[in-house]
Protein backbone atom coordinates (compact mmCIF):
# COMPACT_ATOMS: atom_id res chain seq x y z
CA UNK A 1 0.00 0.00 0.00
CA UNK A 2 0.84 3.78 -0.99
CA UNK A 3 2.80 6.02 1.33
CA UNK A 4 0.07 8.61 0.59
CA UNK A 5 -3.06 5.57 0.91
CA UNK A 6 -0.98 4.63 4.85
CA UNK A 7 -1.10 7.74 6.10
CA UNK A 8 -4.88 9.16 5.87
CA UNK A 9 -5.52 5.02 7.03
CA UNK A 10 -2.77 5.67 9.99
CA UNK A 11 -3.98 9.14 11.09
CA UNK A 12 -7.74 6.97 11.24
CA UNK A 13 -6.65 4.24 13.41
CA UNK A 14 -5.29 6.86 16.03
CA UNK A 15 -8.65 9.08 15.67
CA UNK A 16 -10.88 5.94 16.25
CA UNK A 17 -8.31 4.63 18.78
CA UNK A 18 -8.78 7.68 21.49
CA UNK A 19 -12.82 7.30 22.09
CA UNK A 20 -13.92 5.78 25.02
CA UNK A 21 -17.88 5.21 24.43
CA UNK A 22 -19.26 3.13 21.79
CA UNK A 23 -21.15 6.22 20.21
CA UNK A 24 -18.13 8.23 19.83
CA UNK A 25 -16.19 5.58 18.22
CA UNK A 26 -18.96 5.17 15.72
CA UNK A 27 -19.17 8.39 14.53
CA UNK A 28 -15.54 8.64 13.81
CA UNK A 29 -15.28 5.70 12.09
CA UNK A 30 -18.05 7.24 9.52
CA UNK A 31 -15.80 10.36 9.39
CA UNK A 32 -12.92 8.66 9.45
CA UNK A 33 -14.00 6.50 6.39
CA UNK A 34 -15.71 9.30 3.85
CA UNK A 35 -11.82 10.95 4.27
CA UNK A 36 -10.39 7.88 4.04
CA UNK A 37 -12.45 6.99 0.81
CA UNK A 38 -13.77 10.52 -0.73
CA UNK A 39 -15.07 8.62 -4.03
CA UNK A 40 -18.24 7.18 -1.26
CA UNK A 41 -19.86 10.41 -0.48
CA UNK A 42 -22.13 9.04 2.03
CA UNK A 43 -20.91 6.35 4.65
CA UNK A 44 -23.04 4.68 7.98
CA UNK A 45 -22.46 1.62 9.91
CA UNK A 46 -25.50 -0.39 10.74
CA UNK A 47 -26.46 -3.48 12.77
CA UNK A 48 -28.18 -6.46 10.85
CA UNK A 49 -30.36 -8.48 12.95
CA UNK A 50 -31.16 -11.46 12.68
CA UNK A 51 -34.58 -10.46 10.89
CA UNK A 52 -32.07 -8.74 8.13
CA UNK A 53 -33.35 -5.60 9.19
CA UNK A 54 -30.98 -2.43 9.63
CA UNK A 55 -30.23 -0.51 12.91
CA UNK A 56 -28.33 2.82 11.37
CA UNK A 57 -25.62 3.37 14.11
CA UNK A 58 -23.88 6.37 12.68
CA UNK A 59 -23.48 8.60 9.50
CA UNK A 60 -22.25 11.11 7.50
CA UNK A 61 -25.38 12.14 5.32
CA UNK A 62 -29.04 11.79 5.92
CA UNK A 63 -28.76 10.21 2.29
CA UNK A 64 -27.01 7.46 4.05
CA UNK A 65 -29.64 7.19 6.45
CA UNK A 66 -32.28 6.80 3.58
CA UNK A 67 -30.48 4.18 2.26
CA UNK A 68 -30.21 2.28 4.95
CA UNK A 69 -34.12 2.51 5.57
CA UNK A 70 -33.94 1.24 2.27
CA UNK A 71 -32.15 -1.42 2.53
CA UNK A 72 -33.86 -2.43 6.02
CA UNK A 73 -37.13 -1.92 4.38
CA UNK A 74 -36.08 -4.38 0.89
CA UNK A 75 -34.50 -7.22 3.99
CA UNK A 76 -31.73 -7.32 1.45
CA UNK A 77 -28.33 -5.45 -0.38
CA UNK A 78 -24.83 -5.45 0.24
CA UNK A 79 -24.77 -4.60 3.65
CA UNK A 80 -27.27 -7.21 4.57
CA UNK A 81 -25.17 -9.65 2.74
CA UNK A 82 -21.71 -8.61 4.19
CA UNK A 83 -23.23 -9.35 7.51
CA UNK A 84 -24.56 -12.66 6.54
CA UNK A 85 -21.10 -13.82 4.41
CA UNK A 86 -18.52 -11.85 6.03
CA UNK A 87 -16.99 -10.85 3.16
CA UNK A 88 -16.28 -7.69 1.24
CA UNK A 89 -19.73 -6.76 -0.60
CA UNK A 90 -18.98 -4.55 -4.29
CA UNK A 91 -21.87 -3.11 -5.86
CA UNK A 92 -20.54 -1.56 -9.80
CA UNK A 93 -23.04 0.69 -11.55
CA UNK A 94 -26.33 -0.09 -9.54
CA UNK A 95 -28.11 0.68 -12.87
CA UNK A 96 -26.96 -2.77 -13.80
CA UNK A 97 -27.12 -4.72 -10.70
CA UNK A 98 -29.57 -7.87 -10.34
CA UNK A 99 -28.96 -9.07 -6.99
CA UNK A 100 -30.80 -7.70 -4.42
CA UNK A 101 -33.88 -6.34 -6.95
CA UNK A 102 -36.44 -4.75 -4.23
CA UNK A 103 -33.44 -2.96 -2.65
CA UNK A 104 -31.91 -1.54 -6.16
CA UNK A 105 -35.09 -0.15 -7.29
CA UNK A 106 -35.79 2.24 -4.73
CA UNK A 107 -31.78 3.30 -4.57
CA UNK A 108 -31.42 3.71 -8.09
CA UNK A 109 -33.79 7.10 -7.45
CA UNK A 110 -32.14 8.39 -4.66
CA UNK A 111 -28.97 8.28 -6.66
CA UNK A 112 -27.03 5.27 -5.75
CA UNK A 113 -23.74 4.48 -8.59
CA UNK A 114 -22.19 2.14 -6.67
CA UNK A 115 -21.61 0.97 -3.25
CA UNK A 116 -19.63 -1.18 -0.86
CA UNK A 117 -20.89 -3.64 2.34
CA UNK A 118 -18.23 -5.27 4.62
CA UNK A 119 -18.60 -6.02 8.37
CA UNK A 120 -16.83 -4.96 11.20
CA UNK A 121 -17.83 -6.37 14.48
CA UNK A 122 -19.93 -8.72 15.11
CA UNK A 123 -21.86 -9.83 18.55
CA UNK A 124 -25.17 -11.60 20.08
CA UNK A 125 -27.36 -8.74 19.01
CA UNK A 126 -26.02 -9.06 14.94
CA UNK A 127 -23.35 -7.81 13.24
CA UNK A 128 -22.33 -4.21 12.75
CA UNK A 129 -21.22 -3.40 9.03
CA UNK A 130 -19.81 -0.16 7.40
CA UNK A 131 -22.58 1.24 4.57
CA UNK A 132 -20.01 2.78 1.75
CA UNK A 133 -22.55 4.48 -1.11
CA UNK A 134 -21.33 6.70 -3.70
CA UNK A 135 -24.41 8.90 -5.74
CA UNK A 136 -21.20 10.02 -8.45
CA UNK A 137 -18.70 6.94 -9.29
CA UNK A 138 -19.83 4.10 -11.18
CA UNK A 139 -16.65 1.49 -10.94
CA UNK A 140 -14.97 1.46 -7.94
CA UNK A 141 -11.30 0.08 -8.27
CA UNK A 142 -9.55 -2.73 -6.48
CA UNK A 143 -6.99 0.00 -4.50
CA UNK A 144 -10.27 1.64 -3.15
CA UNK A 145 -11.33 -2.31 -1.76
CA UNK A 146 -8.00 -3.23 -0.27
CA UNK A 147 -7.99 0.72 1.41
CA UNK A 148 -11.97 -0.21 2.62
CA UNK A 149 -10.91 -3.67 4.18
CA UNK A 150 -7.94 -2.13 5.47
CA UNK A 151 -9.86 0.63 7.38
CA UNK A 152 -12.64 -2.10 8.32
CA UNK A 153 -9.70 -4.25 10.16
CA UNK A 154 -8.91 -0.70 11.99
CA UNK A 155 -12.56 -0.25 12.66
CA UNK A 156 -13.47 -3.55 13.67
CA UNK A 157 -10.42 -3.67 16.37
CA UNK A 158 -11.47 -0.17 17.84
CA UNK A 159 -14.78 -1.30 17.89
CA UNK A 160 -15.02 -3.88 19.38
CA UNK A 161 -12.33 -3.19 21.80
CA UNK A 162 -14.75 -0.19 23.51
CA UNK A 163 -17.59 -2.74 22.93
CA UNK A 164 -15.90 -5.09 25.24
CA UNK A 165 -15.23 -2.17 27.60
CA UNK A 166 -18.81 -1.60 27.78
CA UNK A 167 -19.70 -5.19 28.76
CA UNK A 168 -17.36 -5.85 31.47
CA UNK A 169 -18.25 -2.13 32.55
CA UNK A 170 -22.23 -3.31 32.64
CA UNK A 171 -21.55 -6.35 34.18
CA UNK A 172 -19.38 -4.83 36.97
CA UNK A 173 -22.15 -2.58 37.78
CA UNK A 174 -24.89 -5.38 37.81
CA UNK A 175 -23.08 -7.42 40.29
CA UNK A 176 -22.43 -4.24 42.43
CA UNK A 177 -26.20 -3.62 42.50
CA UNK A 178 -27.18 -7.16 42.91
CA UNK A 179 -24.87 -8.05 46.14
CA UNK A 180 -26.33 -4.44 47.37
CA UNK A 181 -29.54 -5.21 47.33
CA UNK A 182 -29.07 -8.91 49.01
CA UNK A 183 -27.24 -6.87 52.14
CA UNK A 184 -30.01 -4.98 52.32
CA UNK A 185 -32.29 -7.87 52.33
CA UNK A 186 -30.29 -9.36 54.90
CA UNK A 187 -30.19 -6.48 56.88
CA UNK A 188 -33.67 -5.92 56.78
CA UNK A 189 -34.72 -9.67 57.45
CA UNK A 190 -32.09 -11.34 59.35
CA UNK A 191 -31.41 -13.77 57.09
CA UNK A 192 -28.76 -15.31 54.74
CA UNK A 193 -26.82 -14.80 51.43
CA UNK A 194 -28.90 -17.62 49.76
CA UNK A 195 -32.08 -16.53 51.07
CA UNK A 196 -31.78 -13.06 50.09
CA UNK A 197 -30.78 -14.29 46.46
CA UNK A 198 -33.94 -16.34 46.54
CA UNK A 199 -36.12 -13.62 47.31
CA UNK A 200 -34.71 -11.43 44.93
CA UNK A 201 -34.97 -14.74 42.06
CA UNK A 202 -38.54 -14.95 43.34
CA UNK A 203 -39.63 -10.88 43.27
CA UNK A 204 -37.78 -11.52 40.07
CA UNK A 205 -40.01 -14.03 39.01
CA UNK A 206 -43.89 -12.90 40.14
CA UNK A 207 -42.79 -9.22 39.00
CA UNK A 208 -41.78 -10.29 35.37
CA UNK A 209 -38.91 -8.32 35.46
CA UNK A 210 -34.79 -9.07 35.41
CA UNK A 211 -33.38 -9.30 38.68
CA UNK A 212 -31.19 -6.00 37.86
CA UNK A 213 -33.87 -4.26 37.60
CA UNK A 214 -35.93 -5.55 41.23
CA UNK A 215 -32.40 -4.69 42.94
CA UNK A 216 -31.97 -1.07 41.11
CA UNK A 217 -35.24 -0.63 42.84
CA UNK A 218 -34.40 -1.60 46.30
CA UNK A 219 -31.09 0.14 46.26
CA UNK A 220 -33.03 3.29 45.06
CA UNK A 221 -35.57 3.09 47.64
CA UNK A 222 -32.73 2.14 50.86
CA UNK A 223 -31.33 6.16 48.73
CA UNK A 224 -34.31 7.86 48.86
CA UNK A 225 -35.47 6.88 52.30
CA UNK A 226 -31.95 7.43 53.82
CA UNK A 227 -31.83 10.87 51.76
CA UNK A 228 -35.27 11.55 53.42
CA UNK A 229 -33.94 11.33 57.08
CA UNK A 230 -31.26 13.50 56.27
CA UNK A 231 -33.83 16.15 55.13
CA UNK A 232 -35.85 15.70 58.49
CA UNK A 233 -33.03 16.06 60.30
CA UNK A 234 -31.96 19.35 59.29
Amino acid sequence: MERDTLEPLTRATQAMAKHRTSSDVLQEIVEQAARCLPEFEHVSVSRIREDRHLETLAVTTDLARQFDRVQSEARGGPCVEAGKLDEVVLVNDARHEQRWPAYIRRALPLGLRSQLGIMLFSDSRGAICLNLHSTTTEQIDGGSVGVAEHFAVQAGAALGHVESADQLKTAIGTRTVIGTAIGLLMERHGIGKEAAFNYLLRDSSTSNRKIRLVAQELVQDKEDAVARERDDDR
